[in-house]
């Protein structure tokens, strides 16, 4: 036994490159194996802290109000309130808020509450003081302007009731005034207050089905004292979720359950009162995604991990094999005196166990060091380390492979005849029959995968194929690669005799010396693995850019109850310069959704990726679906109107003015009469002293009615208390109104001198001049998205939805719809056209570096930060998916590295016999240029035939990848496509390093063989 020890030192001794070889790649093997459940494991924990940091408080929190029993006193409601909801929360939940909170009563003309809780002032951004005494409060800052309140003196509650609040029938409240000390803005998150849009105003509106909504002023913060002495109150209890960075999936699981025992249409009798949900939590689909997540994290970084493993072991393999070879000597000679094969196998074995039994715990310490990297640095702080049973087996299986590994090493030197091992270098022989069956099985797999691959549908959910298929294609180019350089090297040798004498001993080598091409298959899986890691990771880096731009199309998204023409005044008033904010919607239609921007300031303030609009620039855009003129404001309080009436008709000429609408109501005014010749009348427009749109005049009979009309009309001036209209006629862009309800009397209009000139005629019928500036066609421009089908444009067409849209291209994505909108300027939207409020979800853009004062004002308007760019680009990478990849980066540059060191211990295994190949040839006169020449020759094609391979495997796993998936949200119609791009630079980039790389190895190599091939080597191999 001790013997056998030594003899197993010496081996290891004498072979020290190889033995530390073998010893690192079993270490990576096994360390990959430890890695892979570890950092799955971790990267769920990571998102379920991640995913809940970054969703809003108000769905993941709770929010319950508690109505006491009559007669109970504050202090006992608040005391039984706390009480209730503890009961029923369950898991990781923090201490719960109480809001004392009246009940909605009929006040400054809409409807309001009066809302007190401990720490308010502390938790708003206050301008004045903190309400102290009964009575008084603070009011939001947009509130101040609107209800006309001054801070410091009497607000009355109690004043006029319009119809539609009266019709409410809600109670006046208790106190008829109180004292505004201070006003507050909307909080920005909801960091203090669950939801923070509940301290935001409503404005009055109608809906499209003729409801109404009242005049909401945002809660009058004040004393518990006020709000008992209002009337009738409530407890909100809001509890906030605590997120740890120790939180679980199992945890999660239990808060969620907790949120769901009180059903949302659910009373729920407790003791001094009751109990009802009033929140929006949506935990169950934070599980529900964690899940998925789960799933892909499993799909995704077990193969990325396999592939890893699989290269380790393919090397390991070679460098075993390699070992083995230079123990046939010692092999040869333990046959010789009669070892018995099981012994045999025994001393065979002895050293690839040790080395595995040397490698096991280093490449555990691995696993988990590396582990404990990637969890620290890429994933959320604090998260501790989790050590599933999974890595300890899936060790345990990868030992296994590789003394499976070994075994098949020394078996393929023991089974060889007693003549082939004394024969010194082993020559090309033909494949046995297992390896051919494996070779096929190889093939055919790699086959099937691809077929299904190309032959899918449509993109879907990632799964373990994606991943797999990289790692298959890589082995069968790198099978494919060793048996046509073997064959093109054995058809060039015969074809090169008589010709040059360097060609002919490289591609002899080549075909005569199986060690040399040993080495094509794990170079080749090396940069195959490596060029698809970083393809997908690039490509899905930039896609993740264009999805989070999708919901957040600029730096910060801010969300806002404003409607799109309130919203559009309030970025023009605050930022007139347009380099800052802008407004932008999205708004619901069947079929097709549409993208509401602001063009004009599109490409200064929005994020636009040029996946998007391939070809085109964002400025191109801008000019596709700009309209033709630019709707004059008017800012005044008196309108004049001159008018050259040459028209024959049964009445005086009349003028409706239309200035859009506001809450639903439209805006407009009427000026005349316009008798015969030229004349200038004026009408007052007080609604218009801050300024709003000129979209629009009907010239017409009274109150804009048909009459019979023939002749010309000539609009000369329009003029805003007494000065002209900065563009009301000139690039105004004025055309008769396109609509086909309209009876027109118009035959021709142009613009000339300033001054708009129509023809009119109405023959034996009636009719009306209607004509509406800004360019407006009936088939308004728009970009349509590629999941916008033509039987939902043909719909616009018939007048089914907003309105009826002419697509002068296609882009790929598009703010808030994604592929499933279409992208139109607001002008286009809403001028001279009913808009339903309701129907369009309002944001306010704002880029990066946006002044405070323009972000204050937004702050005082009542709006709150929805999201932010970052923000939706961290969500995403940080998903499970995002972060295998990342993983999978880790793992090419791991293959890179392995797939060097084993060419280097093989380039230094070959050394010997190149050298005596190398003083052959010159003891016969060959001289020493053509045999460093031949060296050069042989290393660069079979390394570049590796390289080649690997790049060509590589770019098509990821092609074929990238045009199937959508990495895990197949589901989400507004979601961007997937880019199925190979970038020819980073190829370039690629193939110029792996040239670099193995120019250097070829040339060192073909250095040190020449260096050392002198007539004494072959007299020291004679020995």
């Amino acid at each position: 036994m001790i013997q056998l020890l030594g003899a197993i030192v010496r081996g290891l001794r004498a072979r020290a490159l190889l033995s530390a070889g073998s010893v690192l790649l079993t270490a990576l093997a096994i360390g990959s194996a430890v890695l892979g459940p570890v950092f799955s494991e971790a990267v769920t924990n990571s998102y379920v802290v991640t995913r809940l940091d970054e969703t809003a408080p108000g769905l993941t929190g709770l929010s319950r109000v508690f109505t006491p029993d009559e007669g109970s006193s504050l202090d006992q409601a608040e005391q039984h309130a706390r009480a209730a909801s503890d009961s029923l929360t369950r898991g990781s939940w923090e201490e719960p808020v109480l809001t004392v909170q009246s009940e909605p009563f009929s006040a400054l003309r809409g409807v309001a509450e009066l809302w007190a809780r401990d720490g308010a002032c502390e938790s708003l951004e206050v301008e004045g003081r903190c309400p102290e005494k009964r009575g008084e409060v603070l009011m939001l800052a947009a509130d101040l302007e609107k209800t006309g309140a001054e801070i410091g003196k009497p607000l009355p509650l109690a004043i006029y009731e319009p119809g539609g609040v009266k019709a409410l029938g809600l109670p006046r409240p208790g106190i008829d005034e109180v004292v505004v000390v201070g006003s507050y803005t909307t909080p920005e998150t909801g960091e203090d207050w669950l939801i923070p849009r509940r301290l935001t105003s409503q404005n009055e509106q109608t809906t499209i089905n003729g409801g109404y909504t009242p005049y909401s002023p945002a809660p009058l913060i004040t004393t518990p004292e006020t709000v008992v002495a209002a009337g009738g109150w409530t407890i909100g209890v809001d509890t906030h979720l605590d997120v740890r960075a120790d939180i679980t999936p199992g945890e999660l699981d239990v808060a969620a359950d907790s949120a769901a025992a009180l059903p949302s249409e659910t009373t729920l009798e407790v003791e001094g009162g009751t109990l009802r949900d009033n929140g929006t939590n949506s935990l169950a689909d934070v599980v529900e995604e964690v899940r998925f997540q789960q799933s892909t994290a499993r799909s995704s970084i077990a193969p990325a991990v396999l592939s890893l493993v699989l290269v380790a072991l393919a090397l390991l393999m070679r460098l075993l094999n390699a070992a083995s070879e230079l123990r046939v000597p010692e092999l040869a000679l333990a046959s010789l005196r009669g070892v018995t094969a099981r012994r045999l196998w025994g001393l065979g074995l002895a050293e690839p166990v040790v080395i595995l039994l040397i490698a096991t715990p280093l490449g555990v310490v691995f696993g988990l060091g590396l582990s404990y990297a990637l969890v620290r640095g890429w994933l959320v702080p604090g998260l501790p380390l989790p050590l599933p049973l999974t890595s300890w087996v899936a060790a345990a299986l990868v030992l296994v492979a590789a003394f499976a590994v070994a075994c098949v090493a020394v078996g393929l030197v023991v089974r060889e005849s007693l003549a082939s091992q004394l024969s010194g270098v082993r020559r090309p022989v033909a494949a046995r029959r297992w390896s051919v069956i494996a070779q096929l099985t190889l093939v055919a797999l790699a086959v099937a995968v691809l077929a299904s691959k190309l032959s899918a549908s449509g993109p879907g959910e990632p799964d373990a194929t994606d991943l797999v298929l990289p790692v298959l294609l890589a082995v069968v180019a790198g099978l494919a690669a060793t048996r046509l350089t073997a064959t093109l090297a054995t058809w060039w040798t015969r074809r090169s005799r008589g010709r040059s004498l360097s060609g002919f001993v490289s591609s002899r080598a080549i075909s005569r010396r199986q060690e040399g091409t040993l080495v094509i298959l794990p170079i080749t899986a090396a940069i195959a693995v490596a060029v698809f890691g970083a393809g997908v990771y690039d490509s899905a880096a930039t896609w993740r850019t264009s999805v989070a731009a999708t919901a957040s199309p600029a730096h910060t998204t801010w969300s806002t109850t404003l409607t799109f023409a309130e919203a559009l005044d309030l970025t023009r008033t605050i930022d007139p310069e347009g380099e800052w904010v802008m407004a932008a919607a999205s708004a619901t239609n069947p079929g097709a959704n549409f993208s509401v921007v602001d063009s004009s300031r599109l490409a200064r303030v929005a994020t636009w990726p040029e996946t998007w609009s391939p070809g085109r620039t964002v400025e191109q855009v801008v000019d596709e679906i700009s309209p033709g003129g630019v709707v004059p404001t008017v800012q005044g309080t008196r309108l004049s109107l001159t008018i050259d009436n040459q028209a024959d008709m049964d009445r005086d000429l009349a003028v409706e003015v239309r200035f859009g609408s506001r809450g639903g109501a439209p805006l407009k005014a009427y000026v005349g009469p316009f008798p015969a010749g030229e004349s200038t009348r004026s009408t007052r427009v007080p609604f218009c002293r801050d300024g709003c749109p000129l979209e629009g005049m009907t010239l017409a009979g009274g109150a804009g009615t048909n009459t019979r009309m023939s002749g010309s009309l000539r609009l000369r001036d329009i003029e805003v208390d007494g000065t002209p209209l900065p563009g009301g006629i000139s690039g105004a862009g004025w055309t008769p109104t396109p609509d086909p309800a309209v009876r027109t009397s118009i035959t021709d209009m142009q613009v000339s001198g300033g001054e708009l000139d129509m023809s009119v005629d109405t023959g034996e019928s009636v009719g009306m001049a209607r004509i509406t500036a800004g360019g407006i066609v009936r088939d308004r421009p728009a970009l349509a998205g590629p999941k916008v089908q033509d039987r939902a444009l043909a719909k616009l067409d018939e007048g089914y939805g907003l309105i009826p849209v002419g697509p002068v291209g296609e882009i790929e994505g598009m703010p808030f719809t994604g592929p499933s909108g279409l992208l139109v300027d607001y002008s286009s939207f809403i001028t001279d056209h009913p808009v339903y409020d309701n129907l369009m979800t309002v944001h306010v853009l704002a880029r990066e570096g946006t002044p405070a004062s323009i972000t204050d004002a937004l702050s005082e308007a009542g709006l709150s930060v929805g999201t932010t760019l970052a923000q939706e680009r961290h969500v995403l990478d940080q998903s499970a998916y995002a972060l295998a990849l990342r993983l999978y980066g880790v793992v090419a540059a791991l293959v890179l590295l392995m797939a060097l060191a084993g060419l280097f211990v093989s380039a230094a295994v070959q050394l010997p016999a190149r050298r005596r190949d190398a003083a052959a040839l010159r003891v016969v006169g060959v001289p020493r240029s053509s045999v460093m020449v031949a060296v050069v020759r042989e290393l660069a094609v079979v390394l570049g035939s590796a390289a080649l391979a690997g790049i060509l495997a590589g770019s098509l796993a990821q092609w074929v990848v990238l045009r199937t998936i959508t990495l895990g949200y197949a589901d989400d119609p507004t979601t961007p496509a997937l880019v199925a791009a190979i970038s020819p630079l980073r190829l370039v980039v690629l193939a110029l390093l792996a040239a670099a790389v193995f120019g250097v190895v070829a040339l060192v190599s073909a250095s040190m063989t020449v260096r050392g091939a002198r007539g004494s080597t072959l007299r020291e191999s004679a020995r």
